[in-house]
């Protein structure tokens, strides 16, 4: 009986056939999770509301266990397992939490970006700059020598960061889409600054591109980290002001920077070379960059899966 508020009766369809990549992946449906009507977790929270259950204003990182469950948030946190090469049983690859966050999910505080179209719809977050980290590392833990780290900047304002001027409209968080696509105007000042990281040096991937190349895991892993820097939920980061993810813990990366728009409420984002650099299947040892910048301007750019990896990302459409 503790769990009869979890009781519901789900509408869902049924498909019968599928197309591109769906046929070749282990899942069999898609479990919607946007905000609109017909979503998993909107159908739950209708359901809890309906029966005049207790709604909470938990904020989705108490570390009281009782803390009451909120059907306006759920919680993604996806991992890469080793590679394996028969997928039929399947593989773990994470965790959904519905109701709040998974304090065990998350060893660093939780920090918030403003998502730029709450009232329904795709989760859309803005890119305010993008940079470039030498020798890889995330954000709680960097490359060990601090003197060796440089931070490149990717040249671009924030109209070419996100495929649009409109402020009200971003780059959408997918988490299920496998890769990462982003506004083709991002294409060359992100590849400049890739060479600046590499120099004259000679390499797989001393050049930013997309075939199959052959590399150990350690030298995937002294590639750059990726950095994202997202406008951040204000009013929720107030109290955030000593969190690795905020923009103020990383004054070396703004040190010779001249972005005056960012500011100290604004969140950063790591994309370690393990997440956006992938393992092929086929041919185990031989790696694909996946992050591609291929979305004309205008059209909606999306931050997939290998973005999301290695985070606890808590959806809250209550704030």
């Amino acid at each position: 009986k503790d769990f009869d508020w979890m009781d519901f009766r789900l509408s869902f369809g049924c498909q019968t056939k599928v197309t591109g990549m769906f046929r070749k992946q282990l899942e069999d449906g898609i479990m919607g999770m946007d905000n609109r009507k017909g979503s998993f977790w909107l159908q739950l929270h209708d359901h809890y509301k309906r029966n005049g259950y207790v709604v909470s204003a938990n904020n989705g990182d108490d570390d009281d266990d009782a803390a009451t469950f909120d059907p306006t948030q759920f919680s993604l946190c996806y991992d890469r397992q080793p590679l394996s090469m028969d997928l039929r049983p399947g593989v773990g690859s994470g965790a959904l939490t519905l109701g709040g966050t998974d304090r065990l999910l998350h060893n660093t505080d939780m920090v918030y970006a403003n998502n730029v179209t709450p009232r329904a719809g795709w989760y859309s977050v803005r890119i305010k700059a993008m940079f470039l980290r030498t020798h890889g590392g995330t954000l709680s833990e960097p490359h060990e020598d601090k003197k060796a780290v440089k931070y490149l900047r990717v040249d671009a304002k924030e109209d070419a960061l996100n495929g649009s001027a409109d402020k009200a409209r971003g780059v959408i968080l997918d988490s299920g889409t496998t890769d990462t696509y982003l506004p083709e105007s991002l294409k060359e000042p992100f590849e400049n600054a890739w060479k600046k990281v590499f120099g004259d040096s000679k390499g797989a991937m001393t050049k930013y591109h997309h075939n199959l190349v052959e590399m150990t895991h350690e030298q995937v892993k002294s590639l750059p980290t990726i950095l994202l820097v997202l406008s951040g939920h204000s009013s929720s980061n107030e109290n955030n002001a000593d969190a690795v993810g905020m923009t103020r813990s990383h004054k070396d990366m703004f040190k010779e920077s001249k972005q005056t728009s960012i500011s100290k409420s604004d969140v950063v984002v790591a994309i370690p070379p393990a997440h956006y650099m992938e393992e092929s299947s086929t041919y185990p040892g031989k790696y694909t960059a996946r992050l591609y910048f291929t979305e004309r301007y205008g059209a909606q750019s999306i931050l997939g899966s290998n973005v999301l990896m290695g985070h606890e990302v808590n959806f809250d459409a209550g704030k």
